[in-house]
């Protein structure tokens, strides 16, 4: 019986984390839970509205929620990875709603944070105490509890994944002679879901690759990463491609200085030493990291000299690398001297997703080391420890009686205001700053085309969704100009009597054309993406399909 359990251990392992999933998610399953507070309604908001506008206009409709902005238009995903937005949607065919689809997709992702990490820690020790252990203190690490339930912010949370998986890329890569290819799986689902996340992981990756320089110079080495850096730049680029052409397209509201975060803003928003420690009772999301991470990780003193040889400068990396992502999520680190740039954080504790990484790595080894007979009722008991320090924030967790599925709410619908978060758009931010600056324009603009000079005759006016149809009659002018009721974004196809025509930007941030005099024309519009996402989308297939053989073939 003993030989049968060691046999299958890794998938005995497997059913633990879920277990522990299954305890860690026990709020999920009340019908109360209020998974809209805070980034949870822009985020489950958004998979709604990618969704309908799909199903009515086509796969590169789902680039611009056609429903938002007041039925004029607005884009989420030409900006911000699609993954968070597709993986509620796969749920939804299961559970028949965003709701229900939302909180079986954040369950699975924790779960699948715990296997990742559980896949790293064993490859390095070849321990499965240690790696279990790891994955729990994972799941449990409170700042990844708190993206799931008070945060909701959904793609730092679904970050959480990918993590190890980079990491277990490069020790694989450095290191060993196994395989290397969790880079590309890893920095493939950090791009398409958290903009900031992949930044923060690129950044410590790079170090870590630049103390290991002199093993750039092996020739397995520099192939295995030239390779993982093509299968990931291809593989993505149905992504990165239209977001650099919208970047080119027109000036978009994101990209304006301080719309997201000044050094100062960002600067004060850097943590208390205390805040590591205790959690106020303001209402304050819960940063602290949690006494039994502290005591383990004070055994790194004495843990540091007997780490084995093989994981000794990789442990080192992350010892350092969390004190210093720690140091870095307080306001004791010079973010208001840093170029504006760096300061898209926004946030600085944002740094304690990749510390709750490093810290679950570091703590297993040192229990690994430091405790002769290291088994599994050790494991158990420090697990115990984890998900009952873990209950204390339970008041945390809110809860409305009044929740509904997403269907159920005004989304998207802007009243001009100056200042404005509204459900669906945020801050507006993904406008063209044209449409930006006008948004009491937005708010007030009737649903049909507009004459913005000359004269002419609409008539048989039909919008549904991204398609739009007329028959116009231009009468004198040499030129007429027209605004369709859609806002500026690249995609939409604008023809006259089955010809393509050149469109623009009109001055208040929406798509414009213009006809001769005396023209009398069938207009048809449709969102049918640019020729830039096609052929990125058909390179994208293509390299997944190639790095889909490539893995086969690995294993």
């Amino acid at each position: 019986m003993k030989d049968k359990l060691l046999a299958n251990r890794n998938l005995i392992d497997t059913i633990i984390l879920i277990i522990v999933g299954l305890i860690l998610g026990l709020p999920l399953l009340n019908s109360y839970l209020n998974v809209y507070i805070d980034d949870g309604i822009q985020h489950i908001a958004r998979a709604s509205g990618t969704y309908f506008s799909m199903l009515g206009n086509g796969f590169f409709s789902g680039n611009v929620i056609s429903s938002f902005s007041n039925n004029f238009g607005y884009s989420w995903n030409l900006f911000y990875g699609p993954l968070t937005a597709y993986g509620i949607i796969i749920f939804k065919f299961i559970c028949n709603n965003f709701l229900s689809a939302y909180k079986l997709f954040v369950f699975t992702c924790l779960v699948l944070s715990g296997i990742t990490m559980y896949k790293f820690i064993f490859s390095i020790t070849r321990n499965n105490n240690a790696a279990i252990l790891a994955g729990i203190l994972y799941m449990t690490f409170p700042y990844h509890l708190t993206d799931l339930y008070t945060r909701n912010a959904l793609g730092e949370f679904v970050s959480f994944i990918f993590i190890p998986l980079v990491f277990l890329g490069l020790y694989n890569l450095l290191y060993t002679t196994e395989n290397h290819y969790y880079l590309s799986i890893g920095a493939i689902g950090l791009i398409l879901t958290h903009n900031i996340s992949t930044a923060i992981v690129a950044f410590f990756s790079i170090i870590y690759v630049g103390i290991n320089i002199k093993k750039l110079k092996e020739t397995r080495v520099k192939r295995g990463l030239v390779l993982n850096v093509l299968f990931i730049v291809l593989v993505t680029s149905f992504f990165w491609a239209p977001l650099i052409e919208t970047k080119f397209f027109t000036s978009y509201q994101v990209y304006e200085d301080g719309m997201m975060a000044t050094p100062e803003d960002t600067g004060n928003h850097g943590l208390t030493i205390t805040q590591l420690f205790v959690t106020r009772k303001d209402g304050s999301f819960v940063f602290e990291l949690g006494p039994h991470i502290i005591v383990m990780l004070a055994f790194s003193i004495m843990g540091i000299k007997n780490v084995k040889e093989n994981i000794k400068e990789t442990y080192g990396f992350f010892l350092i690398g969390a004190v210093i992502s720690l140091w870095m999520s307080t306001k004791y680190f010079p973010w208001k001297l840093l170029p504006e740039e760096m300061c898209i954080i926004q946030f600085p504790w944002r740094l304690l997703q990749i510390s709750g990484f490093f810290l679950s790595v570091v703590c297993s080894i040192n229990v690994l080391t430091l405790i002769k007979k290291f088994t599994y009722k050790d494991v158990i008991v420090i697990s115990m420890i984890s998900i009952l320090y873990l209950m204390a924030f339970s008041e945390y967790i809110p809860y409305d009686s009044e929740i509904k599925d997403i269907t159920n709410y005004t989304l998207g619908h802007m009243s001009g205001k100056e200042v404005e978060v509204v459900a669906g758009t945020a801050k507006a931010e993904y406008l063209p700053v044209k449409a930006y600056d006008n948004r009491f324009y937005i708010a007030t603009r009737e649903d049909y085309i507009y004459i913005l000079e000359g004269k002419a005759i609409i008539e048989d006016e039909e919008k549904k969704g991204t398609i739009y149809k007329a028959k116009i009659s231009t009468e004198g002018a040499e030129y007429t100009i027209f605004e369709l009721p859609y806002i500026y974004y690249p995609g939409y196809e604008v023809r006259l009597d089955g010809t393509i025509i050149d469109t623009f930007e009109t001055e208040n941030g929406f798509l414009g054309f213009a006809m001769g005099s005396n023209d009398r024309e069938h207009l048809e519009v449709k969102y049918r993406g640019t020729a830039v996402m096609q052929i990125s989308l058909a390179v994208s297939i293509i390299s997944g399909i190639v790095f889909i053989i490539y893995v086969w073939k690995k294993h």
